[in-house]
């Protein structure tokens, strides 16, 4: 249960009270934590029972109580929860939440599948082409009227020439070329920042985006996408604007018509946890094969108790994460 308490402070319990397992969800927030409407116990953000009002006024009962209780910070806007083992590691702070002259929103998607498919998805740029060219063609062609000529006019995405995945400190980087190797999307390209973060930029880096796949449980991810621009003269955002993007229609069919309704419909289709051993991989899937491989070697790192890739312990590397400079040559 989140909560933001009557001085501001941010907190997250599990949302059942220990007490008698009401919902918190209901809870009223108060100067030092959060109350539970059933009897009145309070929790403070680190979960610590400090009032029983049903108590006799001497119990030392309330110190004995805590709740499951998890840490949280705010960065540009958006809040962020840590639910790992302790040593908490530092919040990494990419370019996007951390400028401080920007106009920001943030738009979200629950998708009813595994995590990893979700994932893998983003690992995949040949998928561009075919879903979000050839099959967008198709279907636009079908409703007929003039957004077809528009898409194939300003949107349609180009064949890919080349396209190369390469490891670097914090994750896998995906370059694609359309025309030369003065594209953007090859001479910068698109940095994953292990496991489920991808960073994205724009040409002088006066805009940028943040991918985050969110785990819910095993067949439900949030898909959220933060996107920030560069303003010279800006009023201070009170809020970032969050909006929610579906997947399918009210009759519950996917919607095909757009971009995140058809990467929607292709990894949902696989099933809630798709059958990879009945899969057949092919060259074009190097970046998925790779992160795979990226994967079990970092379950391994855990196992032998190290950590994994991408976490932050030393504020002076954590000042601002930016996208991985590239060398002519393409050393990272």
């Amino acid at each position: 249960m989140l909560f933001r308490d009557n001085r501001g402070h941010l907190g997250l319990l599990a949302e059942a009270c220990a007490h008698r397992r009401a919902s918190l969800v209901y809870g009223i927030p108060e100067n030092e934590g959060l109350r539970c409407a059933y009897h009145g116990w309070l929790y403070n953000a680190e979960g610590r029972c400090l009032d029983q009002p049903g108590e006799p006024a001497a119990s030392t009962f309330k110190n004995q109580i805590k709740t499951t209780a998890y840490p949280v910070q705010e960065l540009g806007g958006l809040i962020f929860s840590y639910l790992g083992p302790e040593p908490v590691p530092l919040l990494p702070r990419y370019n996007v939440l951390v400028w401080d002259d920007v106009a920001g929103e943030t738009n979200g998607t629950v998708i009813p599948c595994n995590w990893l498919q979700v994932m893998e998805n983003l690992l995949d740029p040949l998928h561009v082409e075919c879903l979000h060219g050839r099959y967008f063609t198709y279907v636009l062609k079908g409703k007929g009227g003039d957004q077809l000529q528009e898409f194939l006019a300003r949107h349609a995405p180009s064949p890919m020439k080349k396209v190369r995945f390469d490891l670097f400190e914090h994750g896998i980087i995906e370059r694609h070329m359309i025309n030369n190797e003065e594209d953007e999307s090859w001479r910068t390209g698109a940095p994953s920042f292990f496991p489920t973060t991808s960073l994205l930029g724009s040409p002088g880096g006066k805009s940028g985006s943040i991918i985050f796949v969110a785990p819910i449980d095993d067949t439900h991810t949030w898909f959220l996408l933060h996107m920030a621009s560069r303003v010279s003269q800006l009023a201070a955002q009170e809020s970032i604007p969050f909006f929610d993007v579906p997947g399918v229609d009210e009759a519950g069919k996917f919607i095909t018509d757009t971009a995140n309704g058809q990467d929607h419909m292709a990894v949902v289709s696989q099933g809630n946890i798709t059958g990879r051993d009945l899969e057949h991989l092919g060259t074009s899937d190097q970046g998925i094969i790779l992160y795979r491989e990226l994967l079990l070697e970092q379950m391994e790192r855990v196992e032998r108790g190290e950590e994994p890739m991408n976490v932050y312990r030393d504020p002076a590397k954590n000042h601002i994460i930016d996208l991985p400079a590239i060398t002519p040559d393409g050393r990272i």
